[in-house]
């Protein structure tokens, strides 16, 4: 059995003797008949690059509405208690959009990967930021004031970005940026001491290397619970993933503004499940 979803399509009511179709939407057309992502001509440009960091998210609707985030809501609310107790939230540094996932999927166990060392470095002066701040509005203004410790150069330097950035005043040539934090983290910020509250008692693990590497895939084959927000990175490159079991599972991507793709791998579990992460999200049943 295989399913997908080009729109925002939740499956976990699908029965397992199902086959999802849908009508792609113009953008996806090509992409779904060739293997290669539709921006892999410059994912180099990310692995090591420090002025490409982004400093606020562009996923999502562009107007900072997060009316995407209705269908997450949804989602989460609809699915069984028992899949929340012990939710191991996985999510791609990028933007930090992940950061809104906190409080709404209130994870117990929380792993943030990206390759770009410049983009951990700024992972973690924004999370010791968070730690350190008792209000939101705390956060906002240590943020803009550059007020938090650095441990290295690299630090440092997205320390002056993130301040340069809250005034309006980021260069190109140091970094990128589309909305403001206040637009790019808004569920986050308006539970700032819930997701505060998580993230101290969440074992966090941080990662350099992608999903698709050897020693975090196998790791990945191997849990249950995994809720995966994934951003845009299909755009750079396609993988694939497998799991073991797939009772608890689920990938959420935002390619395009207004139409992010959530896909629920709970109706194929009892078997291992091959997950293509393309354009869009495809599951197949393999054992």
């Amino acid at each position: 059995m295989e399913f997908s979803s080009p729109f925002l399509f939740l499956v976990a009511g699908l029965s397992l003797s199902s086959t999802t179709s849908a009508v792609y939407p113009p953008q996806y057309q090509l992409l779904v008949m060739t293997d290669t992502a539709p921006r892999a001509f410059n994912r180099h440009i990310y692995d090591d690059h420090r002025e490409n960091v982004f400093y606020g998210t562009d996923d999502g609707a562009q107007d900072g509405s997060f009316s995407e985030f209705t269908e997450f809501e949804r989602h989460y609310n609809d699915v069984e208690e028992s899949r929340k107790d012990n939710i191991h939230m996985i999510s791609v540094v990028g933007g930090l959009y992940g950061l809104n996932m906190i409080p709404l999927w209130k994870p117990s166990r929380i792993t943030f990967f990206d390759i770009n060392p410049a983009a951990i470095s700024y992972l973690k002066v924004v999370l010791r930021m968070i730690d350190t701040s008792d209000s939101k509005e705390t956060f906002l203004q240590r943020m803009a004031n550059g007020d938090c410790e650095t441990y290295d150069e690299l630090e440092q330097f997205v320390l002056e970005n993130i301040q340069m950035r809250c005034k309006d005043e980021l260069p190109r040539s140091r970094g990128s940026s589309k909305r403001s934090y206040e637009e790019s983290w808004t569920k986050m910020l308006d539970q700032f001491e819930l997701t505060k509250q998580i993230l101290a008692q969440s074992e966090v693990e941080i990662r350099t290397e992608p999903m698709e590497s050897e020693s975090f895939s196998s790791t990945i084959y191997q849990k249950n619970n995994l809720w995966i927000y994934a951003s845009n990175i299909t755009q750079f490159h396609f993988f694939d993933l497998t799991f073991k079991d797939t009772s608890n599972i689920v990938i959420v991507q935002i390619i395009h503004p207004n139409q992010p793709q959530l896909l629920d791998l709970a109706p194929l579990a009892g078997g291992e499940v091959k997950l293509n992460v393309k354009i869009p999200l495809q599951a197949t049943k393999i054992g």
